[in-house]
């Protein structure tokens, strides 16, 4: 079969070279078979009952915002400009033409021409305005990234995606077809002169560009399109991920789709060598441990559902690409449990690849532009099914909303903050991770100041007034039965210390202030916060916010332990998060516990069952711990387990052989 298809391809360009006008549909359909593998059309889904009855709608002159929202916009005179919602994303999404998957989806399972004779409706309004062919600016509502959508790519199904399965229309005639090829030569050539400098407009217009030229190889400029396409996917796809296979933009959701453009353009180059884009394999593998790791985590610009899905789609999506490309055997099954992107600042470890298992995302990012979260140090954490330690992911991208800047801020993160103010979107600094079989340890770091300023898509107020403040978090997580933050802050005196605890939304909750403690109170996964050691501190319960991916934002507990610092300096504290089924909350006491001004830190904790846990750190983990109380050791980090008898049964040295 491939063979058959490496002798297709220059049949086809011999094709193209001598065919008359009239063959055009069976180039088109010809080469959409040939493209059928890695294409957008792979996004046209089969027909549902709902499909087909929101194609009805559609049909109707009803668009649907982020998928779900009906918006009237009729079939003649429509507002291109998105004024029918007050949203960012609006005009972007109309002009996509995401509903055109719709109606090309129930058109191919009912052969309706209601279907067929909307899709040229909205194609044939859009192209009332400039379509291009002279324009040396974007028209009002539209932008590159629509433009790449709408055209269609190897993602992004588009006019391009479609077309074939319209074809069959008598709606779509000759010279409507006529109009169409021309309009999609034009914004292609306007494309290739105006492309983005980077990030992921410049890799879908990349895109667009090569599978606009493979698309219709009879358009007059596809030449130009293809080696300007491939010639920047190659630079691009080299440039724009890091070593460890994370995007640039350090986000997920973008992230994965890169990704997924990076293996179309591994398996394109098999099928279509003037399209090669010299992909790295590693970096693709990467690239999809990467997507499997982040799919709940909700880190920056992304999203994570509040409940376990039934499957993981990312994990099963590494798998059907990698057995694409004929890799499976070359690669594990599956990501290493506890994986580390330390270009990128993250950190994710899981029980077990499967819904309901534990799993905990640290947050240490180095800096990935506008789709950033000043988040640093914060961390995500599920157990039992749900999301218990939540990252409030993107709740909208309006920035008239006061949320959308709410969202991004510190404050609205599991970490540490001055006045309730912004970090500066300096790089955090993953300095240490360990993989334990019983433990895990993190140590981070983040010295870029506090801010009073907003961020939206960037300070463009500038950051305001500002504070010296510098955060380190050592985080050790004893599989199955707590999480221990040991939180650093220096800074000036009299400086107001927020150490925040954004949750997961809660059956109900209860709190003791006078204990530092709070808990909910659900059917199934619990868990409690307490700060456990530490300076005297006032504690807050308040409502914090969680994006939907578009839709309204859900509210959730949001708890802060408020303290000062009394002199220029370090403050130190520790926050207990443990993690439980049902109603019995497990009970930690704290024996002793001494975190001063000196040089090596102690915490004794008495366990829910009998025994206790040492725990002994250095400042920063740069020296040893050996003072001798209750052990001397040349590690920088130790964890040591004694059972009622007095004798260890478990321990964790990080940075050290031996423990006296």
């Amino acid at each position: 079969m491939d063979h058959m298809r490496r002798c297709l391809v220059p049949a086809l360009l011999l094709l193209c070279a001598i065919a008359p006008a009239q063959d055009r549909r069976a180039i088109i359909q010809e080469r959409a078979r040939v493209l059928a593998a890695f294409g957008g059309d792979r996004q046209i889904p089969e027909a549902t009952p709902e499909i087909v009855k929101k194609a009805e709608q559609i049909a109707g002159g009803t668009v649907f915002f982020y998928g779900t929202t009906p918006v009237q916009v009729g079939l003649r005179d429509i507002d291109w400009r998105g004024s029918h919602v007050k949203h960012q994303e609006w005009p972007a999404q109309l002009n996509r033409f995401f509903h055109l998957r719709d109606l090309a989806s129930a058109y191919r399972s009912t052969h309706d021409e209601r279907f067929a004779r909307a899709a040229r409706a909205y194609i044939e309004d859009w192209l009332r305005e400039d379509p291009y062919a002279t324009a040396t600016t974007m028209r009002p509502g539209d932008n590159g990234l629509n433009m790449s959508i709408r055209l269609g790519s190897s993602i992004d199904s588009g006019w391009g995606g479609t077309l074939p399965i319209f074809l069959a229309s008598p709606a779509f005639d000759d010279a409507f077809l006529d109009r169409v090829l021309t309009s999609i030569s034009q914004q292609a050539g306007y494309l290739s002169r105006h492309l983005t400098p980077t990030g992921n407009f410049r890799i879908s217009q990349l895109d667009t560009l090569v599978f606009t030229a493979l698309r219709f190889p009879f358009l007059p400029n596809a030449p130009t399109l293809l080696k300007v396409g491939a010639t920047g996917m190659q630079r691009a796809l080299k440039t724009q991920f890091l070593a460890d296979g994370a995007h640039i933009e350090r986000t997920p959701g973008y992230a994965d789709w890169m990704a997924r453009v990076a293996a179309n353009y591994w398996l394109l180059a098999r099928q279509f060598p003037e399209a090669d884009a010299a992909v790295d394999t590693d970096i693709v593998v990467r690239a999809l441990d990467y997507g499997a790791h982040t799919e709940l985590s909700g880190i920056n610009d992304s999203g994570a559902p509040h409940r376990d899905p039934a499957t993981l789609s990312r994990l099963a999506a590494r798998a059907e690409t990698l057995g694409r490309m004929g890799l499976a055997g070359k690669y594990p099954a599956v990501p290493p449990l506890a994986q580390a992107f330390p270009a990128a600042g993250q950190v994710f470890v899981r029980t077990e690849w499967k819904p309901g298992a534990d799993y905990l995302a640290f947050d240490a990012s180095t800096w990935g532009g506008g789709h950033g979260h000043l988040s640093r140090n914060s961390f995500v954490f599920r157990s039992g099914g749900r999301v218990l330690v939540a990252d409030p992911a993107i709740i909208s991208y309006e920035m008239s909303d006061p949320l959308a800047a709410y969202g991004k801020s510190t404050a609205a993160h599991s970490t540490l903050n001055l006045n309730g103010w912004n970090q500066s979107g300096a790089d955090g600094q993953l300095l240490r991770y360990e993989f334990g079989r019983d433990a895990v340890l993190i140590q981070a770091r983040y010295q870029g100041g506090y801010w009073e300023n907003p961020y939206t898509w960037s300070f463009r107020n500038g950051r305001g007034r500002g504070v010296y403040g510098e955060h380190e978090r050592i985080l050790l997580w004893i599989k199955g039965e707590y999480l221990l933050s040991l939180d650093t802050m220096s800074a000036d005196a009299g400086a107001d210390i927020r150490n925040v605890w954004q949750m997961g939304p809660m059956e109900k909750w209860s709190q003791d202030p006078g204990s530092l403690a709070w808990w909910s109170q659900n059917g199934d996964a619990n868990l409690a916060v307490q700060l456990i050691a530490g300076p005297k501190a006032a504690m807050e319960c308040g409502s914090g916010w969680l994006g939907r991916g578009g839709v309204k934002p859900v509210p959730a507990p949001r708890v802060e332990f408020r303290y000062a610092s009394e002199h220029t300096g370090s403050v130190m504290s520790a926050v207990l998060l443990t993690p439980f089924a049902g109603e019995k909350r497990p009970v930690y006491t704290v024996e002793s516990a001494n975190m001063g001004r000196g040089t090596i830190h102690h915490i004794r904790l008495v366990l829910p069952g009998g025994g206790a846990d040492d725990i002994a750190w250095s400042t920063g983990l740069a020296l040893p711990v050996d003072d001798g109380r209750p052990f001397t050791t040349d590690a920088v980090f130790v964890w040591r387990r004694t059972n009622s008898s007095g004798n260890e049964t478990k321990r964790m040295l990080v940075g050290g052989s031996y423990l006296q």
